[in-house]
C-alpha cells in the first residue's frame, strides 16, 4: 500500500484534546484500489488546461478514451463547453454500442478502445457505454486556487493543529473553492469551505441578514471542527474526508456496512446519493496534495507570481424593500411631488412667450 505520509503535531487528552504529542506521523493512505484515481486527478488538476476535455470512465476514471484539446486560448465558453462534451459522449457511445455486438474492431479508434478491455465481454462494452463522463482540464483553475492558498494558508494550518488536525487538511479548501471566499454551488454551498446553510447552522451563525460561511477565518474554525467530529466519529481520515462531502450519518452507514474499509465502500456501496463526486473526493484530495507539495515540479513559474489580495470580508446585509413596498413608496413620492408642483404653480405669475411657458 502506497502512503501519503505527513508529519503532524496532535493535541491529546482524557477529555479531549489537551496535551500536545510533537511528532507523531499521521498516514493519509492510498490503498492500490485508488491509486489510478488519484494519477489521474493530479494530471486534470496540473496537466491538463481548461482547453482539454477528458471523455473516461465514470467508475473507472482512470480509464481514458482521449483527450481533446480545443484549439485557442481562454477559457471556452460554456455553450462551446457543452458541445465538446456532446460530441465526445455521443462519439465514445457509438464505438462502445458497436463492439458490444460483437462485431470486430475495424477502425483505429475502435481497436484502441478495444486494447482497454482486453480480457472483457462484449457485454462491458455496452455497460461502459452507459458510464461516460468528459472531464474538463482544471491546470489554469488549481494554479489561481493555488496563488489564492497563499494568503489564507498560514493562519488555516494554525487553526487546524489547534484542533489537533493534521495540518495538510488546508489542502481541502482546493477541493471544495480554489480557495475562493466567495464561491457558491449549484447546491446552496458558500464560501471557501462550501458550508450549506443546513450544515453551517451547527458551527455558524447564519441568519437572513448575516453569514458567517462568507468569514474565512470563522468558517475555517467550523470545519476544522467538523473534521474533527468526522474522525472521532469514524476513526480513519479515508472515511472522515469522505464524509465531509457525503454527510457522516451516511458514511457511518457505509463504514458499518462494510467493516469500515475504504476501498470496499468505495467499490460496493449504494447508499442514497453516493455517487461520482463522494467516490473521488478522497483521491481528489490526495491529488491536491501531491501538487501542493510538489508546486515547483507542476508549476514551476508560480514561484515568480505575486499573491492576490482576497475580496474585504463582508458578512452582514441590509434587509431589502420588498417589491410591492417599493413601488407604493415610489408613489407616494411622485404624488406627493405632483402635489407641490401643483401649489407652486399657483402661486407663480406666468408670462407666455410663443410656444413655452416661462416661470419667473
Amino acid at each position: 500500500m502506497r502512503l501519503f505520509a505527513l508529519a503532524a503535531l496532535f493535541v491529546l487528552g482524557a477529555g479531549g484534546w489537551s496535551g500536545v504529542i510533537a511528532g507523531t506521523q499521521v498516514s493519509f493512505p492510498c490503498p492500490p484500489a485508488i491509486e489510478p484515481s488519484v494519477h489521474f486527478w493530479v494530471d486534470v488538476f496540473a496537466v491538463y488546461s481548461a482547453r482539454d476535455f477528458i471523455v473516461h470512465d465514470r467508475d473507472q476514471v482512470s480509464r481514458v478514451y482521449q483527450v481533446m484539446h480545443l484549439p485557442g486560448s481562454g477559457y471556452p465558453g460554456r455553450d462551446e463547453a457543452e458541445s465538446i462534451r456532446a460530441y465526445l459522449t455521443q462519439k465514445y457511445a457509438n464505438i462502445l454500442n458497436h463492439l458490444a455486438t460483437g462485431a470486430p474492431p475495424s477502425t483505429y479508434e475502435e481497436r484502441r478502445v478495444a486494447k482497454l478491455f482486453q480480457g472483457e465481454s462484449p457485454s462491458a462494452y455496452a455497460l461502459a457505454a452507459q458510464s461516460l463522463r468528459v472531464q474538463q482540464g482544471m491546470r489554469e483553475q488549481f494554479r489561481e486556487g493555488l496563488l489564492r492558498s497563499r494568503y489564507y494558508w498560514p493562519s488555516m494550518e494554525r487553526t487546524f493543529r489547534m484542533f489537533g488536525l493534521p495540518p495538510e487538511l488546508v489542502t481541502l479548501a482546493d477541493v471544495e473553492s480554489g480557495f475562493y471566499s466567495r464561491a457558491k454551488s449549484g447546491a446552496g454551498a458558500v464560501g471557501i469551505w462550501q458550508f450549506t446553510r443546513t450544515t453551517g447552522r451547527e458551527y455558524m451563525r447564519i441568519t437572513r441578514y448575516h453569514d458567517d460561511r462568507l468569514n474565512p477565518t470563522t468558517e475555517t474554525e467550523a470545519a476544522a471542527r467538523l473534521l474533527r467530529s468526522n474522525y472521532d466519529a469514524l476513526g480513519s481520515w479515508p472515511l472522515a474526508i469522505t464524509a465531509y462531502n457525503y454527510g457522516t450519518g451516511g458514511t457511518e452507514q457505509a463504514s458499518a456496512e462494510f467493516g469500515g474499509d475504504y476501498s470496499k465502500i468505495v467499490r460496493s456501496y449504494n447508499g442514497p446519493h453516493f455517487g461520482f463526486a463522494s467516490k473521488n473526493y478522497y483521491p481528489e484530495f490526495l491529488a491536491a496534495v501531491e501538487v501542493h507539495q510538489n508546486e515547483d515540479k507542476y508549476f514551476p513559474d508560480m514561484k515568480y507570481a505575486e499573491t492576490p489580495t482576497p475580496p474585504p470580508v463582508k458578512t452582514d446585509f441590509a434587509p431589502k424593500r420588498s417589491a410591492r413596498r417599493s413601488a407604493h413608496h415610489h408613489r407616494h413620492t411622485h404624488q406627493a411631488r405632483h402635489t407641490q408642483r401643483q401649489v407652486a404653480s399657483a402661486q407663480t405669475s406666468h408670462v407666455k412667450t410663443g410656444r413655452a411657458t416661462v416661470m419667473r
